[in-house]
């Protein structure tokens, strides 16, 4: 039987989350069609019964931190990827003939398609922010940035469709493109509920540091002891104990219910964090990372959709939490929450486009 192929991009864990989503919405609607993964991204992240490999299908931006990027890094990191590229692409071509693949998905990294085009297989990406942008974003500063974009570009191009996600750049190398809602996880069960599975205090006000699969060791966990008012979450395991913080695994596969047991969340907005909150209608705190383009995207959409305030990146590293935290408490803002069945959309596309 004919398969379906979905890469996913190294660059943190969201792509994986959403990525994740759709691929058990389409074992749900069609439990006998052949599923793998190509990632880098931990197995965990997707449904049990798919083919998963691991796979770097890129590089992404290097981080040094959560809130850090290494640009010279990222360009040596490119260097050695181009070495390894035809290697790279002939593999996964030969992958994509030795299961059949039907289609190919990608989120969002340019060798998906390069190897799709190459088996003959038609491709689709799936994303919020492409490599070309981000890539042609630092091309001014550090003119290596330029023929990266351009090679993103010249592989997107070559995508039968994009679904393309809200809160997005540019993403005009896709040729065709068409929108589909928030793919998020939905908390089936309420706030108190939530807390109860992770033992957390029922009454005290829980904030959540969130700073993804990079993490930010340099945070001063000592600092949280001045402010006794809130209960703090973390699961970085080099976090210490102390008497109002809790120190849970980082493999969390049900985190979207630790955002809902959450008051708030203290993070840097990335998509799939970005996601979480909206979708459990979780206040953010959200500092800023640098010049990476998506950051003022998703800032701006938190600022429109529900109760979210910046907290600048110095405050962030000092701790000094308890002032931002206070005016988020009390900031006065609807709830404006997007539709949060992308997943479910995008998995009838791609079938839609199978019977095709």
């Amino acid at each position: 039987m004919a398969s379906l192929v979905w890469y996913v991009s190294a660059h943190g864990y969201g792509h994986g989350v959403r990525s994740g989503l759709v691929l058990a919405e389409l074992r749900r609607l069609a439990p006998r069609l052949p599923l793998y993964v190509r990632a880098a991204a931990p197995a965990w992240l997707f449904p049990a019964d798919v083919g998963y490999e691991r796979v770097c299908a890129d590089f992404g931006i290097v981080q040094q931190d959560s809130v850090t990027e290494d640009l010279d890094a990222t360009l040596a990191r490119a260097a050695e990827f181009a070495r390894d590229w035809p290697r790279l692409v002939a593999q996964e071509e030969a992958f994509l003939r030795a299961v059949d693949a039907a289609l190919v998905v990608g989120d969002v990294p340019p060798l998906a398609f390069v190897a799709a085009h190459g088996a003959g297989v038609p491709s689709v990406g799936m994303t919020n922010f492409s490599w070309d942008w981000i890539y042609g974003s630092y091309a001014d500063e550090r003119p290596g940035f330029a023929a990266l974009a351009e090679a993103a570009r010249a592989a997107y191009a070559r995508a039968a469709l994009l679904l393309r996600l809200p809160f997005h750049g540019d993403l005009g190398a896709f040729p065709r493109i068409e929108d589909v809602p928030l793919v998020a996880r939905m908390a089936d069960r309420d706030r108190a509920d939530c807390r109860a599975r992770f033992d957390l205090p029922p009454r005290a006000t829980v904030v959540l540091l969130s700073f993804g699969g990079i993490g930010l060791e340099r945070f001063p966990y000592g600092r949280l002891r001045a402010l006794p008012d809130y209960y703090f979450v973390a699961t970085d395991p080099s976090a210490p104990r102390l008497p109002n913080l809790r120190v849970l695994s980082p493999q969390q596969r049900a985190y979207h219910l630790l955002v809902r047991a959450a008051d708030v969340v203290v993070t840097k907005p990335g998509y799939g964090i970005v996601a979480d909150c909206l979708a459990a209608q979780t206040r953010v705190l959200y500092s800023d990372r640098g010049a990476f383009p998506e950051y003022p995207v998703l800032a701006a959409g938190l600022e429109a959709c529900g109760p979210a305030l910046h907290l600048p990146r110095a405050a962030l590293l000092a701790g000094d939490l308890g002032p931002s935290l206070a005016a988020l408490l009390a900031l006065d803002r609807p709830w404006r929450v997007p539709r949060l069945d992308g997943a479910a959309v995008a998995a009838r596309r791609l079938l839609a486009m199978l019977g095709d």
